[in-house]
């Protein structure tokens, strides 16, 4: 295509007499070098490079002059494109590749064409700016090309890229100091370049769909401006020995001493359309605009963490039902089921033992929907369960569980996070909070994570060599103390789940998909904080968290094991007593809106109401209740031992979660109340909404709008723990 270009320009050039002027005028074009980053940067004095206004798109094939031309190109998937010479100049056959429709500046799904295009030109380098980066007319999409050389960056780009080519892939000692490897993906590479200014990559690859694929991951991990489309970034893409080669230059301003530069001016090729500023800019200048201009050195740091950071990851139970309707959405084919069968999985009349649709996990990035799970139950045995359909990330796995199926996600732990700070509270509360609430669910589930491995790794002890030996075996392991058989004490933990590591429900972590995840604030939190725990002692914290404490936090043993941690404490919290509606619609999801009394609550029942009641959910006939008696409280007043007396006999039932099954229907909001009983009622009177134990989220939201940092938070609620970086993350 080299030769039609060449032709095409002289014959546009010779029946358009003003533009060939101007292409006259760039070989008697002001130029000199400066100095600048590692490169001899080239000035390039061209008042001719600013147009009058125009009244039209003139990019649109309507406002095309008479005498103009056009070369068609065609993109993938049936993108058209016509070849334009450029009207304003800065090379010579300079051009410029416009859509045939009138759409708006963006690189997605565009860039694998602007590698055919590069392949397609030969000797030609294609370039982008993106809408705020340079770009003239930022209201139709277009590329630009000109011949290879011209552009300082992009001769150093193919300098590097060829000696690491001639290396085999490798960086040669010698230029390891300019370029430095960041990730490949297949055969493409991508290398951050050190010199010139910050925000610099290089990319290269053999083929196209893995060069795309690479370079959309850069860009995946680049900041975007509220209200923008895409990163603020400039490119550059040629072909070379048989391989793709880009530049990338991301940036975050757009104007600087009143220039606006471009792919070119950010390859080292100013241009300057004022005499009086190219005869006065110095190499000081030059600095001034690109340091204006280009990321901060903060931001470079958290680009480069981005491309390189990982993430494990973790299987989450989502529903068990005897049939589930799910939906995987890349495959067009709707709706389908699964279901229980002859103790196996049927689906489309097939039997299977497990049955997996797998989906990539990017170990970097934020994963996009993959699946649909239909009619999915959430707060299961609280006042406010119901059921949705819920997305989510990840591969999808069914298995065979106690009767049933139980579906399950496959997907990476920030992922899962992203949407259980979304689930638990709501994704428009202060971004300091949902850092905070970030750290502590990372740091509980990968604690139960550590517990499940920990396990499964576990040997069986020598005595369990047959069937009856291991029941009794199994049978020790339950979360229960008490000998006598008027005691009930029972805790349910982690432990519970053993096909998995966690649930999607409030027994472990809320998790309801990407459903929840609206804005940007439960994505900011997570990539604030990626990969960050508490620690206490050098060993991962316990992080628990409940809806409302009441006033006072509990310990860790009046709802768990007769254990306690010294982060876990009793202690007041001004915070959480919030009546404010506006706050509160702010921080709560619409669900947990509709509990109005989550801090201060009374229920009345009947003597004869309540004893049925805990016939019911006890299993146990003590005859007609006669009292209540509170035998053992932690330090928020939470009940920890309940004693019940009837008419024909008594029990004692623990602890916190068991005392809240036991005297309602779902649960209780928590175990923190006092006892009243009249000749015909029982009224408890309480505070808080579960167990109180760690971070209480309704205090720590309102701390964070009150102007708290997450640190300052996690500080209050754990205190003694530390701040640090999973050294898998």
């Amino acid at each position: 295509m080299a030769t039609d270009i060449d032709k095409f320009v002289h014959d546009q050039l010779s029946v358009w007499p003003a533009v060939a002027a101007k292409y006259r005028a760039l070989k008697a074009a002001q130029t000199r070098q400066l100095p600048l980053g590692g490169l001899l940067a080239t000035l390039q004095c061209n008042p001719g490079r600013v147009e009058p206004p125009e009244s039209g798109c003139p990019l649109c094939e309507e406002n095309y002059l008479p005498h103009q031309h056009t070369l068609p190109f065609e993109g993938r998937k049936g993108r058209k494109y016509a070849i334009l010479v450029n009207r304003a100049p800065i090379f010579p056959n300079h051009l410029v590749i416009t859509r045939d429709v009138h759409a708006p500046q963006t690189i997605w799904h565009r860039y694998p064409d602007m590698l055919d295009l590069s392949r397609q030109l030969g000797d030609y380098v294609v370039f982008y700016n993106s809408p705020n980066s340079g770009t003239s007319v930022p209201e139709h999409a277009h590329f630009q090309a000109c011949p290879k050389g011209y552009m300082p960056l992009e001769r150093t780009a193919e300098r590097l890229l060829r000696a690491v080519r001639s290396a085999g892939g490798s960086i040669p000692p010698s230029i390891r100091e300019d370029l430095e490897y960041v990730a490949e993906v297949r055969d493409a590479q991508l290398f951050h370049y050190r010199r010139f200014t910050r925000g610099v990559f290089f990319l290269r690859a053999e083929t196209a769909k893995s060069m795309a694929k690479m370079f959309y991951r850069l860009l995946d991990c680049a900041d975007l401006v509220e209200g923008e489309t895409e990163p603020r970034f400039n490119a550059l893409t040629f072909f070379s020995e048989g391989e793709w080669r880009s530049v990338v230059v991301l940036r975050t301003g757009t104007t600087a001493l009143g220039l606006k530069p471009g792919a070119a001016d950010m390859a080292g090729f100013f241009v300057i359309p004022d005499e009086e500023l190219f005869a006065s800019l110095d190499g000081n200048g030059l600095r001034e605009v690109l340091e204006t201009v280009s990321l901060s050195a903060e931001g470079e740091k958290q680009l480069l963490w981005r491309l390189v950071r990982t993430q494990p990851k973790i299987e989450v139970g989502i529903v068990s039902a005897s049939e589930i309707c799910f939906e995987i959405i890349s495959d067009g084919a709707g709706p389908q089921h699964v279901g229980y069968r002859e103790g196996k999985i049927d689906y489309n009349g097939a039997l299977y033992d497990e049955l997996v649709f797998e989906a990539a996990t990017i170990s970097t990035l934020f994963a996009e929907p993959s699946f649909i799970l239909y009619q999915v139950p959430i707060g299961i045995g609280f006042h406010w369960e119901r059921r949705e359909d819920q997305r989510f990330a990840g591969s999808l796995k069914f298995i065979v569980e106690e009767g049933k199926v139980r579906a399950v996600n496959v997907i990476g732990l920030e992922d899962y996070l992203l949407s259980v700070i979304a689930s638990e509270m709501a994704p428009t509360a202060s971004v300091e909070f949902l850092k905070a609430h970030a750290v502590i669910s990372r740091s509980w589930v990968m604690a139960q994570m550590a517990r499940r491995r920990e396990r499964k790794a576990a040997p069986l002890p020598f005595a369990c060599d047959n069937v009856p030996s291991l029941v009794t075996w199994l049978d020790g392991k339950q979360h229960s103390s008490g000998s006598e058989d008027d005691e009930i004490i029972r805790w349910f933990d982690h432990e519970d789940h053993t096909r998995f590591d966690v649930c999607a429900d409030d027994h472990c972590q809320r998790y309801q998909g990407l459903t929840r995840v609206i804005g940007h604030g439960a994505q900011e939190a997570i990539d604030a904080t990626w990969g960050e725990v508490l620690t206490y002692d050098g060993k991962l914290a316990d992080a628990r968290f409940s809806k409302c404490c009441g006033g006072r936090t509990e310990r860790f043993s009046t709802a768990w094991a007769d254990e306690d941690f010294p982060y876990l404490t009793v202690q007041d919290d001004p915070w959480c007593d919030i009546h404010d509606p506006a706050l509160l619609s702010k921080v709560l999801n619409d669900y947990d809106l509709e509990t109005k009394d989550f801090h201060d609550w009374t229920i009345r029942y009947s003597r004869e109401g309540l004893t049925r009641l805990l016939e019911r959910r006890t299993g146990r006939n003590i005859g007609a209740l006669e009292r209540l008696e509170a035998l053992e409280r932690g330090g928020s007043g939470r009940i920890k031992r309940l004693k019940v007396t009837g008419t024909e006999g008594s029990y004692v039932i623990g602890k916190e979660l068991m005392i809240r099954r036991a005297l309602s229907e779902t649960h209780l909001k928590s175990s923190c109340f006092d006892i009243q009983l009249t000749p015909d009622e029982v009224i408890l009177r309480g505070h808080g909404w579960g167990h109180g134990v760690g971070l209480c989220q309704i205090g720590a939201a309102v701390m964070a709008e009150h102007g708290h940092s997450y640190r300052e938070i996690l500080a209050f609620y754990y205190p003694g723990t530390r701040l640090s970086r999973d050294e898998t993350a």
